[in-house]
Order: C-alpha cells, then structure tokens, then sequence
C-alpha cells in the first residue's frame, strides 16, 4: 500500500466521519411536524418524491434543458461508480483484475464520458448569465473536484501500472473527501433528507403523488 494510497483511505475515513455527523444533526432535527390536517398518504408522497418527481416532465424547469439534465444524471452515475471503484481498489484482487481485464477500457470510456458532462456543467455554469447569478465559488469548486475524480479514475483505469497515474488518483481522491464535508457534496446526505420531507409535507396536504385530472 502505497503512501498516496494511505493519506486517501485517510481522507475517507474523515470524509465519512464529517458526514455522519451531518446524520446525525439530521436526526437530531426530528421528523416534520405538520400542523394542518391530514388529507393525503406521506407514505405515497415520500416514494412520489423519491421516483417520479424526479423525472424532468414532473420539475419546475428541467423539462426546458433536457440535455443539462441528462448531463448532470449522468455525471451523478459517473460519480457514484468512481466511489465504488476506489472502494474495491482497496483490495488487491480488484488491482490484478485491473490489470488484466479489457472490460476496464469500457468503463473508462464511459467515465470519460461522465467527466466530459461533469467540464461541460461546470463551463456552462461560468459562461450563462442565468447560472451565474445564483452560483457560488462552492458550485465550482464542488464540481471541478468531482470531474478531476472521474478523470483520473480513467487514467487509473487505463494505466494501472503507472506510478504517475496512481498518484494523480489517490490525490484527487483525497482531496474530493476532505472537501466533501464542507462544500455542497454534502448533499449526498441532506439529499434524501430533503426528499423525505419535501415528500411528506406535500403527501400530507394530498398534493403529492400529483393527481390526474
């Protein structure tokens, strides 16, 4: 285990740290308390929010940039499939696969891809009169460290001999998790937080799962 590997096993280790005691502040908070009357099913609204209301018809603007939409789920798959790549390259049985498996071409390929979306998010946010308005140096700085992750889980991927290469990944891995606690990749926690009550606030007052007429 190299040294570079190690101070990025740390960095998780604290990342994991910084966001359970998000979770925990989260819990601490309680479940929503509507004080109106009840006239719909939280448990419908709950999974509403969670499912269909995330598909871009059914949100207030998405439905009008389908393909910055589609860019963005695709860059959250690209994410979450590097952050399982660094877990299993914990073990060395994943490193020999590496090595040896051409299938590792196919998803650096389609990581590029999600990389490539990740640049293309970020560049549209500098340059959009709109985006810009309402965007902070977290926006940017959240989303360069996410798409250098992806990038250098392609070189990674596709040189894992390569000293340089390795090195170039476990630094973009550590510093993802040491920032992820502060910035807005936060997220990854108050996501489904923010879902559950915004599912069951309007599941409560029967305006979630949206009714046709």
């Amino acid at each position: 285990m190299s040294v570079f590997q190690i101070i990025a096993i740390a960095a998780a280790c604290f990342c994991l740290c910084g966001l359970f005691l998000h979770f925990i502040h989260i819990v601490r908070l309680g479940k929503p308390n509507d004080l109106s009357e009840k006239s719909g099913d939280t448990t419908k609204g709950i999974v509403y929010a969670n499912t269909t209301a995330m598909l871009p018809q059914n949100k207030e603007s998405a439905y009008l940039h389908i393909p910055g939409y589609a860019a963005g789920m695709l860059f959250h798959i690209g994410t979450f499939l590097c952050l399982l790549i660094f877990l299993l390259a914990l073990f060395p049985f994943f490193n020999r696969w590496i090595e040896g498996s051409t299938l590792r071409f196919i998803i650096a390929a389609a990581l590029a891809v999600t990389s490539v979306c990740g640049y293309i998010l970020l560049i549209r946010r500098a340059i959009s009169k709109d985006l810009k308005g309402f965007s902070n140096p977290d926006d940017y700085i959240s989303n360069a460290l996410t798409s250098t992750f992806q990038l250098f889980t392609v070189f990674y991927l596709i040189w894992p001999g390569c000293s340089c290469a390795t090195v170039l990944y476990y630094i973009a891995c550590a510093l993802l998790f040491i920032y992820m606690p502060f910035g807005k990749l936060r997220h990854v926690v108050y996501y489904f937080a923010a879902r559950y009550h915004l599912g069951f606030f309007y599941g409560w007052r029967n305006v979630w799962p949206k009714h046709e007429d």
